[in-house]
């Protein structure tokens, strides 16, 4: 048996290491203010199956349309001051995000 206490905490170290590893993956959710008619920040980038809120700051309406890899847009709903619209990226890809409210609003999110 080892009594040396540095094989000890050596092994504990090895055994938080593997255990993290096969830990489950979990999508996480980043969060793009709408506000001063701008998307904020306007580049993310996040993995495949992340979420975004979108939080609209603003004092009046937007909507969020997504426009992906194959150039098909998206609308994903409407937002009203104070609402939050959440968009799922399941695939990896360049998405180009707009308002069609106000076409100078626009964001660039990188799924990898």
């Amino acid at each position: 048996m080892i009594r040396n206490s540095h094989s000890l905490v050596g092994v504990a170290a090895l055994t938080v290491s593997l255990s993290s590893l096969m830990a489950p993956s979990y999508a996480a959710q980043a969060v793009i203010d709408q506000k001063g008619l701008k998307f904020v920040p306007n580049t993310m980038t996040i993995n495949v199956g992340d979420t975004i809120r979108f939080t609209n700051s603003d004092p009046f309406t937007h909507d969020v349309t997504v426009v992906g890899p194959s150039g098909t847009p998206s609308d994903k709903g409407l937002q009203h001051h104070g609402q939050d619209l959440t968009v799922t990226f399941p695939e990896k890809g360049t998405f180009s995000i707009i308002c069609t409210f106000h076409p100078n609003m626009k964001a660039t999110v990188i799924v990898k």
